[in-house]
């Protein structure tokens, strides 16, 4: 499987889900390693030339809101947790379509 940056993408959209529930469950050390490997993330997504610059920015954003997680009001958050939804979806529809012409026996 390639990891291009859609990859990368639609693997924010889990890790999120995570920081957000070790951080409601009061399980801070767990909700920071989390915090780290979605700016790892955020990072290698920033690395690819097929990102625009408009999408440059718009990471750059996401990235600040990663940064300071525990300090954003609810509607803050809630754009942080849905913003990679779509590329988790588009990245899925993506791949089953690849591996739709492979047989599962």
């Amino acid at each position: 499987m390639e990891k291009n940056a859609l990859f990368y993408m639609a693997n924010l959209y889990p890790e999120i889900g995570r920081l957000f529930s070790f951080y409601d469950s009061r399980k801070f050390e767990a909700a920071k390693n989390a915090q780290v490997r979605s700016l790892n993330i955020v990072n290698k997504i920033l690395t690819f030339k097929d990102v625009s610059l408009a999408g440059r920015e718009e990471w750059s954003v996401i990235k600040n809101f990663i940064l300071g997680y525990d300090k954003l009001d609810s509607y803050e958050r809630k754009i942080l947790e849905k913003y990679a939804q779509p590329f988790s979806y588009k990245f899925m529809n993506h791949y089953s379509k690849r591996n739709a012409k492979t047989p599962y026996y």
